[in-house]
């Protein structure tokens, strides 16, 4: 067995989380709590050292009213934020939000877009039918359920006829999709699992090799 106590430490922990498979205890509860304060607690050094500080209280401190005085507009919004916990100005607050939520929509959409809407556009309308046979079927497929999944979210027309049958098979298509995305998902959570438990039992308890 392992005579790090570290590595003692995070078994016990490991050992307390795999606990809730029997019943919800004090010991899941208090190491859930651990790992959010940890959690919270690392990230705020990291936010505080490498974002506050750096960008933020090293420039105004340094430049004042002058290069970077545009960043008193981020101290302002900061202190628009905590008009939340005063009852009489708790609606500044808002302001704060409305701010935050129009950056992130401006930062986030082009983002989306260029990533997933435009790049699936170009990645249908840039088929090649030539090469291989396996080629050939890999962009019909990719072609014929992209247009498939468009059609079955065309509701100005009635599902019926050639509009319906190629709605149909975009519902195939979509819920494939959807299967994949969460096969992928419950693979990603065993690979997790794979490795506690080779943890506890190579790291820890030195039963395989």
């Amino acid at each position: 067995m392992s005579g790090d106590p570290y590595v003692w430490i995070a078994a016990m922990l490991t050992i307390g989380v795999f606990s809730f498979l029997v019943e919800d205890n004090p010991v899941f509860c208090a190491i859930e709590h651990l790992l959010v304060g940890l959690s919270t607690g690392y990230m705020f050094c990291v936010y505080w050292y490498r974002v506050f500080v750096p960008e933020l209280v090293r420039p105004l401190w340094e430049s004042g009213a002058g290069a970077e005085a545009h960043l008193w507009v981020v101290v302002a919004i900061c202190v628009l934020w905590t008009c939340k916990y005063i009852e009489r100005v708790k609606d500044l607050a808002k302001i704060a939000l409305a701010f935050w939520l129009a950056v992130d929509l401006g930062l986030a959409i082009p983002t989306e877009m260029d990533a997933g809407v435009i790049a699936q556009v170009l990645g249908t309308i840039d088929v090649s039918f030539d090469g291989a046979i396996v080629n050939v079927v890999g962009e019909m497929v990719l072609l014929v359920g992209t247009v498939a999944a468009l059609t079955y979210f065309v509701f100005s027309k009635p599902h019926r006829g050639v509009v319906g049958a190629t709605a149909k098979l975009g519902t195939w298509v979509l819920m494939i999709g959807f299967g994949a995305s969460f096969g992928y998902t419950i693979l990603s959570r065993i690979y997790l699992l794979i490795g506690r438990v080779l943890f506890l039992l190579r790291d820890w308890l030195g039963v395989v090799g």
